[in-house]
């Protein structure tokens, strides 16, 4: 078999084109749309709960904004009792004590740990910090749901974050709950990484796109929230346990979750497949006689048993120069992306409107997103769709660098910009899932994944840097980079999911 790779990977076999298509029959029609459906009452609940576990890694992310919001402060005492007219939020050399301004909490860990000053930028370590275990736990989570089931990965992942949320709450320094945040973002990047896999490996091939968007739903829904509690919290060690209590009950349901059909097939496990399609289609009030038949077939044709099943790892995204390309640019976009969504999410809280008003309404307006990408993806293809979500974003910008600070105009852009992050998001996420084969695509997303949270990394402290029109310009520039990184890529659009490294 002799393939021919082009500016769009187009493969072309040789000979017998026509009849060992025919011969052979795909995987994801074979499989799941004739044994269990394509898409039924048991996708929906399983697709639903996988998609609440991303509440608790958002709950955390974003949980930055109201940890250290922009907080005034004013010198209390001075030096030898020296007579100073002072200005509110301005550093002295011989200040001993300063009072801080409590609009947001009675305490953040700002006022808590005194993260002013020439310690002001300790408040971006601790999320540079937090979007570092983000990165570990997307690569190593991804191993381990590759290796060991999304089931587990995903069980293990929510509960990991939640022990260290909730011990981070009574961090007695900033240092401890630094070194706390860390594995927060570890057991985050493994909830972000098994979710989307998770549901398109559930769900039939003509229902991708709108359970893959959908999945990204509570990205938004957590942002809006966040305000909510934020607003009704006193203090920022209330706010890290209302969201961790809410986080258990996520956790509590993620216990009755199966394992993906996908996964157990591309292991060679039969005996569980079966099992596992039985009870779905039963639910789904389909038939269950030609399961067995079908799984049997399926294995035969992947060449797949189940003491023979590939154990893959990294390397394999480099092990042809088609994969390499997709590996490198999946990352390099995925950078872009991380870097906008969480940078200008920071940014506008810092432009000087309301937070509580500016967070909530931006959460709200990110909620459509989800849907429109899946109308967008479906008509125009994900390409397309990706493309034109990254110029959006570099528009919006590149506006914002000319309108004042402290204005509620600048605001709207900067609200345009993180919904057209967000719209991003979700189109790069069914995106990049849908260019790696079943057998290393959670370690494809996770690797290509991680580009966002090195992105992320750096959002906090170019949010903050001075003068603003700074950031705005970097914020402009790198999305239209991204779009023409894009046109490496191929078209996934109706294309079958591959199941392995060959194919």
């Amino acid at each position: 078999m002799k393939f021919k790779i082009n500016n769009v990977f187009t493969v072309e076999e040789n000979k017998n084109k026509d009849k060992d298509k025919e011969a052979k029959p795909n995987f994801d029609d074979d499989y799941v749309v004739k044994s269990m459906g394509a898409f039924g009452r048991w996708q929906a609940i399983v697709c639903t709960v996988i998609s609440m576990s991303r509440l608790i890694a958002m709950w955390n992310i974003l949980s930055i904004l109201f940890l250290t919001p922009a907080t005034k402060f004013i010198c209390k005492k001075f030096k030898d009792d020296t007579e100073v007219v002072v200005e509110n939020s301005t550093c002295y050399a011989n200040c001993l004590e300063y009072e801080f301004d409590h609009d947001v909490f009675e305490e953040t860990i700002i006022s808590n740990f005194g993260l002013i000053c020439d310690k002001a930028w300790l408040a971006s370590l601790t999320q540079m910090i937090l979007m570092l275990g983000l990165v570990i736990g997307v690569a190593s989570f991804g191993w381990v749901s590759d290796r060991y089931g999304r089931r587990k990965a995903i069980i293990l992942s929510a509960a990991i974050d939640l022990i260290f949320m909730i011990a981070s709450a009574f961090a007695p320094t900033y240092w401890t709950f630094t070194a706390l945040r860390f594995f927060v973002g570890v057991a985050s990047g493994g909830i972000m990484s098994i979710t989307a896999v998770f549901t398109l490996e559930t769900v039939g091939p003509q229902h991708r796109e709108v359970a893959g968007t959908l999945a990204l739903l509570p990205d938004s829904i957590a942002e809006a929230s966040l305000a909510l509690f934020a607003y009704l919290a006193t203090t920022w060690r209330v706010y890290l346990l209302e969201i961790g209590g809410l986080s258990s009950g996520i956790l509590l349901l993620l216990l009755f979750l199966p394992e993906t059909p996908r996964w157990l097939m591309a292991k060679g496990k039969a005996d569980a497949v079966v099992e596992l399609m039985t009870k779905a289609a039963k639910f789904n009030k389909r038939s269950t006689s030609n399961i067995k038949e079908n799984v049997e077939k399926s294995l035969k044709e992947l060449n797949l048993k189940e003491n023979e099943a590939q154990t893959m790892n990294y390397s394999d995204l480099f092990k042809t120069k088609q994969l390499a390309m997709i590996t490198m640019s999946s990352v390099a976009i995925w950078f872009v992306t991380g870097l906008c969504y969480y940078g200008i999410n920071q940014y506008i809280t810092v432009l000087g409107s309301n937070v509580f008003i500016v967070v909530a309404v931006t959460g709200v307006i990110q909620i459509p997103t989800a849907p429109l990408a899946t109308v967008i993806t479906k008509v125009y293809g994900r390409k397309a769709s990706t493309i034109c979500s990254y110029m959006m974003i570099g528009v919006s910008m590149v506006i914002l660098i000319f309108l004042p600070n402290g204005t509620w105009v600048s605001t709207i852009f900067g609200m345009i910009g993180v919904m057209c992050s967000c719209l991003n998001f979700c189109v790069i996420y069914l995106y990049v899932i849908e260019l790696y084969p079943t057998a290393i695509r959670n370690m494809g997303f996770s690797l290509s994944s991680s580009g966002s949270k090195l992105g992320a990394m750096v959002a906090p402290f170019l949010a903050s840097i001075q003068p603003r029109w700074i950031a705005s310009l970097i914020f402009a520039i790198l999305p239209f980079i991204a779009a023409a990184i894009c046109l490496l890529l191929p078209e996934t659009k109706g294309r079958k999911l591959r199941d392995t490294v060959d194919e």
